[in-house]
């Protein structure tokens, strides 16, 4: 394998390196080079603006310091810029400034690994400045808005024909969008990589706002009818599959739902073995059904549980095997497959509340596995 094709590889690695990652990565790169050539002034100031000065951390040193970062940013989401309307103007401001700042490269006189490593990094910093200037002049409206229905569709080859930069090519540019999270305007966190949505999903952000604007549940049908009246024109199948995209629940779900229209379930996963790794480890709400309806008091529906947890993983992990001591779900899990969806958030402990208030007055009693509640 020649060098060309090395570098490549190696270069592909870096962009795709989650933010946590790729600053220890600057870190480590910089520090060991100015450990070999002696730290000029300018190198001097590009570590100290990002990670301190580590000769003035106590008898800690440079290393106890960066640990002591990593460790802080390790606890929180890293986000890579916020964006920001400045003067009527997007703009984008870099929360990180090695993530905007250019190393030096005529301070280091060593050739070899170690000049191409900070030329890596000078690329990769490169590369996300115009990613996200090209993407906040495309998805101008969905930035000021907010509304996701405001995202229009756009493919890395789109991108790249209408905002082309020097060695950015579609493989490059998708490692790399999906390590960016950025803060828009309105304060919501979203990874760059959501900024390409296909056609079909504009369509779905589309349905799912004609439906949120409706206080009637509407059926499939009646939504071809008012999207056609926009220009839109898709078939009934279409707008079901749509849905689905975005797990909206269909008109008879709607219709006798217990959950509020702002609140996104994910889709179903199987309780079984092999499966709980999809289940995340974060705090949230969650929601167990079965494969066969139960008759309520109002109407039939699969919901068998709701609950909530600060580790959604490790809660449904303690209801398998024989030590789970929730006696009616044992017996409907005998009887038939269990499922679960979830919801992330951090107010989980209220939102379960309202979601058990809200069950109980659409079937008329609590879910059939709950003991309190309500």
């Amino acid at each position: 394998m020649n060098n060309g094709k090395i570098a490549r590889i190696i270069l592909s690695r870096i962009l795709k390196m989650p933010l946590e990652q790729y600053l220890t990565y600057i870190d480590k790169k910089t520090a060991s080079e100015s450990t070999h050539h002696g730290a000029c002034p300018i190198v001097r100031e590009f570590r100290s603006r990002t990670t301190g000065s580590p000769q003035n951390v106590g008898n800690g040193g440079g290393r106890g310091f960066l640990r002591t970062v990593r460790m802080v940013e390790r606890k929180k989401k890293l986000v890579y810029a916020r964006v920001v309307v400045c003067g009527g103007e997007l703009t984008f401001e870099i929360t990180d400034h090695r993530l905007a700042n250019k190393v030096p490269l005529d301070h280091y006189k060593i050739p070899g690994n170690g000049i191409v490593a900070l030329m890596w990094i000078n690329t990769r910093n490169a590369f996300s400045k115009h990613i996200l200037r090209g993407l906040l002049n495309y998805q101008r409206e969905f930035w000021c808005s907010g509304k996701e229905a405001d995202l229009k569709p756009l493919t890395l080859k789109e991108f790249l024909l209408l905002y082309p930069f020097t060695y950015l090519d579609e493989s490059r540019l998708s490692r790399l969008v999906s390590t960016l999270l950025v803060e828009t305007p309105h304060g919501k966190l979203i990874s760059l990589r959501e900024l390409f949505p296909s056609k079909k999903r504009c369509c779905a952000y589309r349905i799912e706002e004609i439906i949120n604007q409706n206080d009637a549940p509407l059926k499939d049908k009646d939504i071809r009818t008012l999207i056609d009246s926009e220009g839109i024109h898709l078939s009934v199948r279409t707008i079901c599959n749509c849905r689905k995209l975005l797990s909206i629940p269909n008109y008879k779900q709607r219709l006798s739902h217990y959950y509020g229209k702002d609140m996104r379930y994910s889709d179903y996963v199987k309780l079984s073995k092999g499966q709980y790794n999809r289940i995340p480890s974060e705090g949230g709400v969650y929601e167990l059904s079965t494969a066969n309806k139960i008759q309520y008091a109002r109407h039939r529906c699969d919901v068998l549980y709701i609950g909530s947890s600060k580790h959604i993983r490790k809660r449904l992990l303690s209801y398998s095997g024989s030590k789970g001591k929730n006696a009616r779900l044992k017996h409907f899990a005998n009887a038939s497959d269990i499922f679960v969806r979830y919801s992330l958030t951090v107010e989980y402990v209220h939102l379960e509340k309202q979601l058990l208030k809200h069950f109980k007055m659409t079937y008329g009693e609590l879910p059939k596995a709950n003991k309190l509640g309500g």
